[in-house]
C-alpha cells in the first residue's frame, strides 16, 4: 500500500511532509501550507485532519503536532493514509486572532473561496485549500477548539435518518467522547460544507482550549477519541465505544458580554458537558478602573447545556465568546 502526493510516492508505514504554495505576500514572503502524510500498515481510505482555520485555537494546532508522533509511536497501525494539515491560516496564527488579519475575514465562512485575483485574500486561501488539499481526502476531520481563555468540548452531528452519509456522521459523533452533540444542518461557507459539496464525508470536532494546553493527558484523550471515531469508519480496528454522549441538542447559541473589561468566571471546567439550570450566573465582567460589575453572563435556557466555558480570569472585549450553550429542552437522548 502506498500514497502518492502529486507525483511523489510515500510507501506504507512512512511519513512525509509537503508544502502547498498559496501566493507571495506584500512582504515578499512566499506563503505555503504544510501537509504531513502518515501512511498506515494496510490499505484503506485517505483521512484528512484539518486544523488552524482560526489562529487562536492553539490546542488543535498542538494536537496536530502530537498526532503525527502518536501515529508513529503506535506503529502506523491504521488503514490507508492520514493527512495532517496543522495550520490552514498562518497569518491568523501569527497575529493570534480568530480572523485573518490581512482582510479581517473568517476563513471558515468563505469556502469554497475564489480564484486568485477575484476576491479577498481569505477567499483566495480558501480556494487553494478547496482545490489542492480537500480533494485528496475521502474522510475529513475538521478540528476546532477554544481560544487562550476558553475550553470547548462538543461535536456536531446531523439527522441520521436523512442518508447513509448522515448516519455515518452521527455514529462518529456518538464515538467522539463529547457529552453534548449539536445537530445542525450546516449552510455557511465552512470547510466541512465545502467538503460535503465535494462528496467527502466530514466531521467537525470541537475540543480543547487554552485552559488545557499544559495538560498532556488531555492530548492523549484527544488522540484516543480520534482513534475511537476512526473505528466507526474502519480506519482503526476494533469496535468503537459509543457510551459518552448524553444529549443531542437541536438549538445552540453563544453568550457574549455586552461590555468589555476583566472577565471573572463563576463556574469553571466542572460544568463543561453538563446541564445547568436557567438563571445560573456563569461569569461577570468587572471594570478594571472603578471595579464595578459591567455585565453578568447568565444561563438563558431552563436546561442550559454547557459546550464551551471561559474558565480563566481574562481581558474580554464586547462581543467575544464567553460561552457556547445548547437548549436542553430541544434535545433528545442519543
Amino acid at each position: 500500500m502506498a500514497f502518492e502526493w502529486e507525483g511523489t510516492r510515500v510507501g506504507a508505514s512512512s511519513t512525509a511532509h509537503f508544502e502547498v504554495p498559496v501566493c507571495t505576500m506584500a512582504s515578499g514572503h512566499r506563503l505555503m501550507l504544510s501537509v504531513h502524510v502518515v501512511t498506515g500498515n494496510r490499505a484503506g481510505p485517505v483521512t484528512l485532519v484539518a486544523c488552524g482555520s482560526h489562529g487562536e485555537e492553539l490546542w488543535s494546532v498542538e494536537f496536530a503536532r502530537r498526532l503525527k508522533q502518536f501515529l508513529v509511536r503506535d506503529g502506523h497501525d491504521f488503514a490507508g493514509t492520514i493527512l495532517i494539515a496543522p495550520m490552514l491560516n498562518p497569518h491568523s496564527f501569527e497575529s493570534g486572532t480568530r480572523n485573518t488579519p490581512i482582510d479581517f475575514h473568517n476563513l471558515n465562512r468563505v469556502f469554497p473561496g475564489s480564484p486568485a485575483g477575484k476576491n479577498w485574500f481569505s477567499d483566495m486561501l480558501a480556494r487553494v485549500i478547496a482545490d489542492r488539499i480537500l480533494p485528496k481526502a475521502d474522510l475529513i476531520f475538521d478540528y476546532h477548539g477554544g481560544g487562550s481563555d476558553t475550553v470547548i468540548h462538543y461535536h456536531y452531528t446531523v439527522d441520521p435518518a436523512l442518508s447513509a452519509r448522515h448516519a455515518t456522521v452521527h455514529q462518529v459523533a456518538l464515538a467522539s467522547g463529547a457529552e453534548v452533540l449539536w445537530e445542525q444542518n450546516e449552510q455557511r461557507g465552512t470547510l466541512t460544507n465545502c467538503g460535503d459539496q465535494l462528496g467527502k464525508t466530514c466531521f467537525v470536532c470541537e475540543i480543547g482550549g487554552g485552559g488545557l494546553i499544559l495538560d498532556v493527558d488531555y492530548f492523549e484523550k484527544g488522540y484516543r477519541d480520534l482513534l475511537n471515531m476512526l473505528k466507526v469508519v474502519e480506519v482503526v480496528r476494533g469496535a468503537p465505544e459509543m457510551g459518552r454522549a448524553r444529549i443531542v441538542v437541536r438549538k445552540g447559541s453563544s453568550i457574549r458580554p455586552a461590555h468589555g473589561g476583566t472577565f471573572v468566571p463563576v463556574v469553571g471546567l466542572e460544568v463543561l458537558g453538563r446541564s445547568v439550570p436557567g438563571g445560573t450566573v456563569l461569569g461577570r465582567v468587572h471594570s478594571p478602573y472603578d471595579f464595578s460589575v459591567l455585565d453578568e453572563c447568565v444561563a438563558p435556557f431552563a436546561r442550559t447545556e454547557m459546550m464551551q466555558v471561559r474558565n480563566r480570569i481574562s481581558k474580554v472585549h464586547p462581543g467575544e465568546y464567553a460561552y457556547i450553550i445548547g437548549d436542553g429542552d430541544t434535545g433528545y437522548a442519543p
